[in-house]
This record gives C-alpha cells, sequence and structure tokens, in this order.
C-alpha cells in the first residue's frame, strides 16, 4: 500500500519529467524556427523571393499549429491544478 508520501513523491517526480518533456519540445520548436528563418534569409539573399513567400507561408501554419497545441497543454495542465486544489 502506497503512503501518501510515496504518492506525493511519485507525483512530483511525474510533475519534473513532464516539465522536462516540455522543455525539450519547446527547444525542438525553436529549432525549427531557427532553421525556417534562416532559410528565409538566405533565400531573399540569393533573390528567391517566391521561396522565402513559401517559407513564410509555411512558418506561419507551423506556429499557429503550435499555438494550438500549447493551448491544449495549458488547458490540461489547469485542469490538473484544478483537480489537485
Amino acid at each position: 500500500m502506497k503512503t501518501s508520501t510515496s504518492y506525493e513523491a511519485n507525483a512530483a517526480d511525474q510533475a519534473a519529467a513532464d516539465a522536462v518533456l516540455a522543455k525539450e519540445a519547446e527547444v525542438q520548436r525553436f529549432s525549427w524556427f531557427d532553421a525556417l528563418f534562416s532559410t528565409i534569409k538566405t533565400d531573399l539573399k540569393n533573390g528567391d523571393k517566391l521561396k522565402a513567400q513559401k517559407l513564410a507561408d509555411l512558418g506561419q501554419h507551423l506556429a499557429q499549429d503550435l499555438v494550438c497545441y500549447s493551448q491544449v497543454d495549458l488547458a490540461e495542465m489547469l485542469d490538473d491544478q484544478e483537480g489537485s486544489l
């Protein structure tokens, strides 16, 4: 039988693991934007405005998609927080 202390420790460990996973995902997402913006800059420097425009459109779609995922994550976190109160 688990004691409340071991349950709290497991919950804290899970929360820490979730926070690490969230930060890893955030770093990955920012690296996508870095690559995207670097490529757009190169395309503009080389005069390929059509390719740069298409990449900018892709970046806008990616940003909107990430906002949706982040909103879902935030809603889940807030629900979990309310449930633990």
